[in-house]
C-alpha cells in the first residue's frame, strides 16, 4: 500500500570485502539508522578569530537494524556475522539446526535499504554487536548495530526496482514459548520474568583504514568480545527450584559464579510446538549482586546482571543454534 511497499532491508554476503555475492536475504525489520558519515576536520590557526578551513576526513556509515526475533535467513546471516562459524546437522523434523560457533573468519554483508523512494546500497558493512530483549507474554526482539565503508552514492536507485520477499509463513518468536535453564539444569525455570544480554566484538574501525582511501580497505577487526545481560525473577529466589541463583549466593562475600564442563545459561525461544528454534548457550556465568528492593504495592521482584566468560572447560563462550529449513550454511 503505496510507499509502504518500497520500505525494506535486504542483506547480501560478501566473497570479499566490498564485493557482494549471491542473492539477497530480506527481513521484517521493524526499523533501521543506517547512515553515511564523515569526520569533518578543522583548521584552528592563530590569525582568524574563527576557523577558516576544513577537510574530510575518514567516511564511514554506520547503524542499527532492529526487528522481532525470527529463526530466518535474514538474521542467520547477521548472526553468522557475529559468531564466524557455521555447522549444518540431520534434518530433524523438517527443520536443520545451525550451530553458530566462535571460530573462523567473520564475514562481511551489502545492505540494500530502500526507503520509499531510492534505494540506498552500503557494501562492506560488518556486525559490531548484537542485542537481545525478552519480557514475559511479549515478542522478543532481537538488533544488531552495523559498520562499515561509506554508502555507495553512485549506486543510489529508485525504490521498487527490486521485488522483496519476506518470510511471512513464519511468525515472530516471543517469550512464552521460551525456556530458560541454569547451571546444565534439564529442566527449564519458571521464575524468569525477562532477560536481556548484549554481544559486544568492539571493532576497531581506525585499523580498517588505509592510505589513498576515505573509508574502509578491510574489514574493522573485531577485538575483545563482551558479553553482558540482566535477568529479572518474578520474586525473590531464596529457595532454588531449577537450580536458579539465590540471593544468599548472590550476596556472599565471593558471589556466584556458574562454571565448569558444560551450558551455565541456556536461552531458548519457539513457538506452539517447539522451543528451540533460537536457542543462545552461555558456558561461563559471573553474576553480580542481586537488586531485591520493594517499592509501595508492587511485587517484590530481584534482579540481577551477569557477565558470560570464556570457559577453559569448554573452550568457548557461547555458541548458537538456529532450527529452520535452509539446508545450506550461511
Amino acid at each position: 500500500m503505496g510507499t509502504f511497499d518500497n520500505r525494506y532491508v535486504a542483506i547480501k554476503k560478501e566473497s570479499a570485502y566490498g564485493t557482494p555475492s549471491g542473492s539477497y536475504k530480506f527481513g521484517e525489520v521493524d526499523d533501521e539508522s543506517i547512515r553515511h558519515q564523515y569526520d569533518i576536520l578543522t583548521r584552528d590557526d592563530m590569525s582568524r578569530y574563527g576557523a577558516a578551513k576544513t577537510v574530510t576526513g575518514k567516511e564511514y556509515s554506520s547503524g542499527d537494524i532492529n526487528m522481532a526475533m525470527l529463526n530466518d535467513d535474514f538474521t542467520g546471516n547477521l548472526i553468522m556475522g557475529m559468531m564466524g562459524t557455521d555447522t549444518v546437522g540431520s534434518i530433524s523434523g523438517g527443520l536443520y539446526p545451525h550451530t553458530f560457533t566462535e571460530a573462523g573468519t567473520l564475514a562481511s554483508y551489502t545492505l540494500l535499504v530502500s526507503r520509499e523512494d531510492k534505494e540506498h546500497l552500503y557494501k562492506g558493512q560488518v556486525v559490531d554487536s548484537m542485542s537481545v530483549s525478552a519480557s514475559l507474554n511479549e515478542y522478543a526482539t532481537v538488533g544488531f548495530s552495523m559498520m562499515g565503508r561509506s554508502e555507495d552514492i553512485g549506486a543510489i536507485a529508485n525504490a521498487g526496482t527490486t521485488n522483496p520477499t519476506f518470510p511471512d509463513a513464519l511468525p515472530a518468536l516471543y517469550f512464552s514459548n521460551a525456556k530458560v535453564f541454569f547451571n546444565a539444569d534439564s529442566t527449564a525455570t519458571s521464575l524468569v520474568k525477562s532477560i536481556s544480554f548484549d554481544i559486544n566484538l568492539n571493532r576497531d574501525d581506525e585499523n580498517a583504514c588505509a592510505l589513498g582511501s576515505t573509508t574502509y580497505t578491510v574489514a574493522p577487526p573485531a577485538q575483545r568480545r563482551e558479553i553482558s545481560g540482566t535477568i529479572e525473577f518474578n520474586k525473590v529466589v531464596h529457595s532454588a527450584v531449577e537450580s536458579e541463583p539465590t540471593y544468599t549466593q548472590l550476596t556472599t562475600a565471593d558471589g556466584l559464579e556458574l562454571s565448569g564442563s558444560g551450558i551455565e545459561l541456556k536461552v531458548q525461544f519457539g513457538d506452539d510446538a517447539t522451543a528451540d528454534l533460537l536457542t543462545f548457550n552461555f558456558y561461563k556465568i559471573r553474576f553480580e549482586a542481586a537488586d531485591a528492593n520493594v517499592s509501595g504495592r508492587d511485587t517484590n521482584t530481584m534482579s540481577v546482571n551477569f557477565v558470560a566468560l570464556y570457559s577453559p572447560d569448554d573452550s568457548k563462550m557461547m555458541d548458537i543454534v538456529m532450527r529452520n529449513t535452509t539446508s545450506g550454511a550461511y
